[in-house]
């Protein structure tokens, strides 16, 4: 009735080099770093779309040809 039940460990961990003040510079540089990820991401959207409509249209031609 009178059992000691274990606890979980608890875990303490002060880092050296903290700085708690946010850093204004790092922000920017992660949103701008995010941006360039859109970016790249939208204009190959774009360019499979180009590639795409430009193989349909030498398709369009080349049937047209065969008239």
């Amino acid at each position: 009735m009178f059992i000691k039940l274990a606890k979980h460990r608890q875990f303490e961990y002060t880092p050296h080099y903290y700085n708690p003040e946010p850093d204004e510079k790092l922000k920017q540089r992660l949103r701008i770093k995010r941006s360039r990820q859109r970016a790249k991401t939208g204009s190959l959207v774009w360019m499979i779309a180009a590639v795409g409509f430009i193989l349909f249209m030498m398709y369009l031609l080349s049937q047209l040809a065969k008239l």
